[in-house]
């Protein structure tokens, strides 16, 4: 089964979708073969899910992991503003 399922991976390597940004982005980190894995594992547990609840897969997208910073971020401003403080939004990032 763990081959199949990164021959899987593999196969969706050209394509702009969700398992194909995760394996690149976990193959910069760690290599091929635990990004091959982990993208592996993430496609088993859409796999479980889409079997365990009956509703057929919706594509989060490539860059749903970007937006999904983006708006953490603006969740966090807003509730800074909230609590009293004022937020200057800079181009300029500090670490």
């Amino acid at each position: 089964m763990k081959t199949m399922a990164v021959e899987c991976v593999l196969a969706t390597s050209r394509q702009n979708n969700r398992i194909a940004s995760h394996r690149k982005r976990i193959t910069k980190r760690q290599g091929k073969m635990k990004g091959r894995i982990a993208s592996a594992h993430l496609l088993l547990t859409i796999a479980y899910n889409i079997l365990k609840t009956g509703e057929p897969y919706q594509e989060l997208g490539s860059n749903y992991l970007e937006e999904k910073q983006n708006n953490k971020e603006l969740k966090m401003i807003e509730y800074l503003k909230k609590k009293g403080y004022t937020i200057d939004p800079s181009e300029q990032q500090t670490a």
